[in-house]
């Protein structure tokens, strides 16, 4: 086999071997911190200045969220990164620290993916700026 092709076989075994720990890893911290969500970005304003857009939020899972908490729940169209105002009965009323007004959504339990217990600033804005070339 000649050298070159024997270098491009041995980048891609490198990258999906990479691509395979990075997946494991994912998986990993998902089972350590009890979510399907172990880490998000902030992809809005309206945390200011609780949290800033393309900073990373560590998620855990739990079974009881209390009024002030930030969690990361699942509209049914994208995740969202807000607090918890208000709790009545199975319900959430929720909203960004910035916004004037509650989130017409209201989370129960099932949507609720953990809430924030740790904020990397900034990290994520690599993330958000290679989706907004790709996808726009």
């Amino acid at each position: 086999m000649p050298k070159e092709k024997e270098k491009n076989y041995q980048e891609i075994i490198i990258f999906v071997a990479f691509l395979a720990i990075i997946t494991v890893f994912f998986l990993l911290l998902g089972k350590i911190l009890n979510t399907e969500v172990p880490l998000a970005v902030v992809s809005s304003w309206s945390m200011e200045p609780t949290l800033h857009v393309g900073d990373i939020v560590v998620v855990t899972g739990s079974s009881i969220y209390n009024i002030g908490d930030v969690i990361v729940y699942d509209n049914g169209r994208t995740l969202i990164v807000h607090r918890i105002i208000e709790k009545n009965g199975p319900r959430f009323t929720t909203k960004g620290d910035a916004n004037n007004f509650p989130d017409s959504y209201r989370p129960t339990l099932k949507d609720i993916k953990g809430k924030v217990v740790l904020v990397i600033p900034y990290l994520g804005a690599i993330k958000l700026f290679v989706e907004r070339i790709l996808w726009h």
